[in-house]
């Protein structure tokens, strides 16, 4: 499970931001009875932590990111998604999916011409077996700055370092350290790991028992955060080709299941292969027709709700399969809020999710703050700073009560994260000039 995830200098990302799984600690004031009356339900109530054995934390399944356009939400998911791919396809790898993905490239801060000339800072925290690893990575668009690996056992506490690198400029060079806890051949490979490649990647084509639970994470999990948008590679042909075939069937059934409580109307989903290729498929629709009988036709002659609800579907499956991570930009785009609503509550309990999936999703959609689906410490917002970089802080920065109306108090300005607009006169007047100029 992600603990949390740290970025600096990337993209609208000037200074250090971080997004972080841990909840709160539980309040101990009672519940007033006017929110009694209301019907509040407390953080806990809502959606309870993953209690994290021997470290006295809880993860949360969810994280939903609000702000105004251009103030940086995205970029908040797509820095997370690129330290992911890299370190799980390499850097090389991950040049050819700038053509697909647009934000998997090293783009720093460029308003500011000392950050334009820095390296651009990764750290990712994440929790396996009860053990946490940190992975932390410093790198430019030339070449690695630095690179490390640690992990804590829930028994000690104790920082044992795995790996670290530091080029040295002097020798140009790196300068290694193995911890004890390293040892093995995969370390021979130290010297011929290039200036521009991570060794973490390299790790994972191994057997490294150390690493194994996070190497599993990391391979296991689809790369992209666009559902459904043939820019962004994520389609309903690409999943089936990127899934175990043995596994297919059984996905695609728990996939229709899942559509048919969205009240799309698909009766059955067919998958045919188009040719001896393994990886060429034709995926069709089925419905009932008013009479009884069946009709079919291809998914892509569905609406682009049902096949992007598809996509969503599909990777919810995967990951609650494996306890897997998924991140979406805009979850609301063309499904319905009603279904947005549900597949958030889908995360949110144990028995729907047992294995601790995540969910990490940006959003325009205000109505989810409201009726206590999402915690307090579940809901983050970024807005520009006035050097026009993105800050990201949470909800719970502002200490607000458990009755208050989020929703309305978001769109009212009182947590930030909003578009400043003139007002609805000063609109009405600048068009009245734009006529008269004209």
């Amino acid at each position: 499970m992600l603990v949390d995830f740290t970025v600096e200098n990337y993209r609208s990302i000037k200074e250090p931001v971080t997004l972080s799984a841990v909840a709160q600690k539980q309040s101990d004031r009672q519940t007033s009875q006017s929110s009694k009356r209301k019907r509040v339900k407390s953080d806990h109530e809502i959606a309870p932590g993953y209690h994290v054995e021997g470290w006295d934390i809880e993860l949360l399944p969810v994280l939903a990111i609000f702000g105004a356009n251009a103030s940086g939400k995205s970029n908040v998911i797509q820095a997370l998604d690129y330290l992911l791919l890299m370190m799980s396809h390499g850097t090389q790898e991950a040049v050819k999916f700038q053509r697909i993905f647009k934000y998997a490239k090293l783009d720093p801060f460029r308003l500011d011409s000392i950050s334009a000339q820095k390296p651009t800072k990764f750290e990712l925290r994440a929790l396996f077996d009860n053990n946490i690893y940190t992975y932390s990575l410093v790198i430019n668009q030339n070449q690695i700055i630095s690179e490390n690996l640690n992990y804590a056992l829930n028994t000690t506490k104790r920082t044992r370092r795995l790996f670290n690198r530091q080029w040295d400029e002097v020798s140009k060079k790196f300068i290694w350290k193995t911890g004890d806890y390293f040892a093995g051949s995969h370390n021979q490979l130290q010297d011929n790991i290039r200036q521009n490649e991570l060794f973490i990647s390299t790790l994972l084509k191994l057997k490294v028992n150390v690493i194994e639970s996070l190497s599993r994470w990391l391979k296991v999990r689809f790369i992209g955060i666009n559902l459904g948008n043939e820019n962004y590679g994520i389609t309903p042909i690409t999943l089936l080709q990127a899934t175990d075939s043995s596994m297919l069937n059984e996905i695609i059934e728990e996939v229709l299941t899942i559509l048919q409580k969205f009240d799309t109307g698909l009766s059955k989903i067919k998958i045919e292969k188009k040719s001896d290729d393994p990886n060429d498929y034709n995926i069709f629709a089925i419905h009932n027709t008013h009479k009884g009988g069946l009709v079919a036709w291809l998914f892509d002659e569905e609406s682009l709700g049902t096949q992007r609800l598809f996509s969503l579907v599909f990777l919810i499956v995967v990951v609650m399969k494996i306890g897997g991570l998924i991140i979406v930009d805009e979850l609301g785009t063309n499904i319905h809020p009603n279904i947005v609503r549900s597949i958030i509550r889908i995360f949110q309990y144990s028995k729907t999710n047992p294995r601790s999936a995540q969910l990490i999703l940006t959003s325009h959609d205000n109505t989810l703050q409201r009726n206590n689906l999402l915690r307090r410490d579940q809901i983050w917002f970024t807005q520009k700073r006035s050097d026009q970089s993105t800050e990201l802080y949470p909800l719970t920065d502002f200490h607000v009560r458990n009755d208050l109306a989020i929703d309305k108090a978001y769109l009212d300005g009182r947590f930030g994260a909003v578009p400043f607009l003139p007002s609805e006169e000063e609109m009405i007047l600048q068009g009245d000039e734009q006529c008269q100029e004209s």
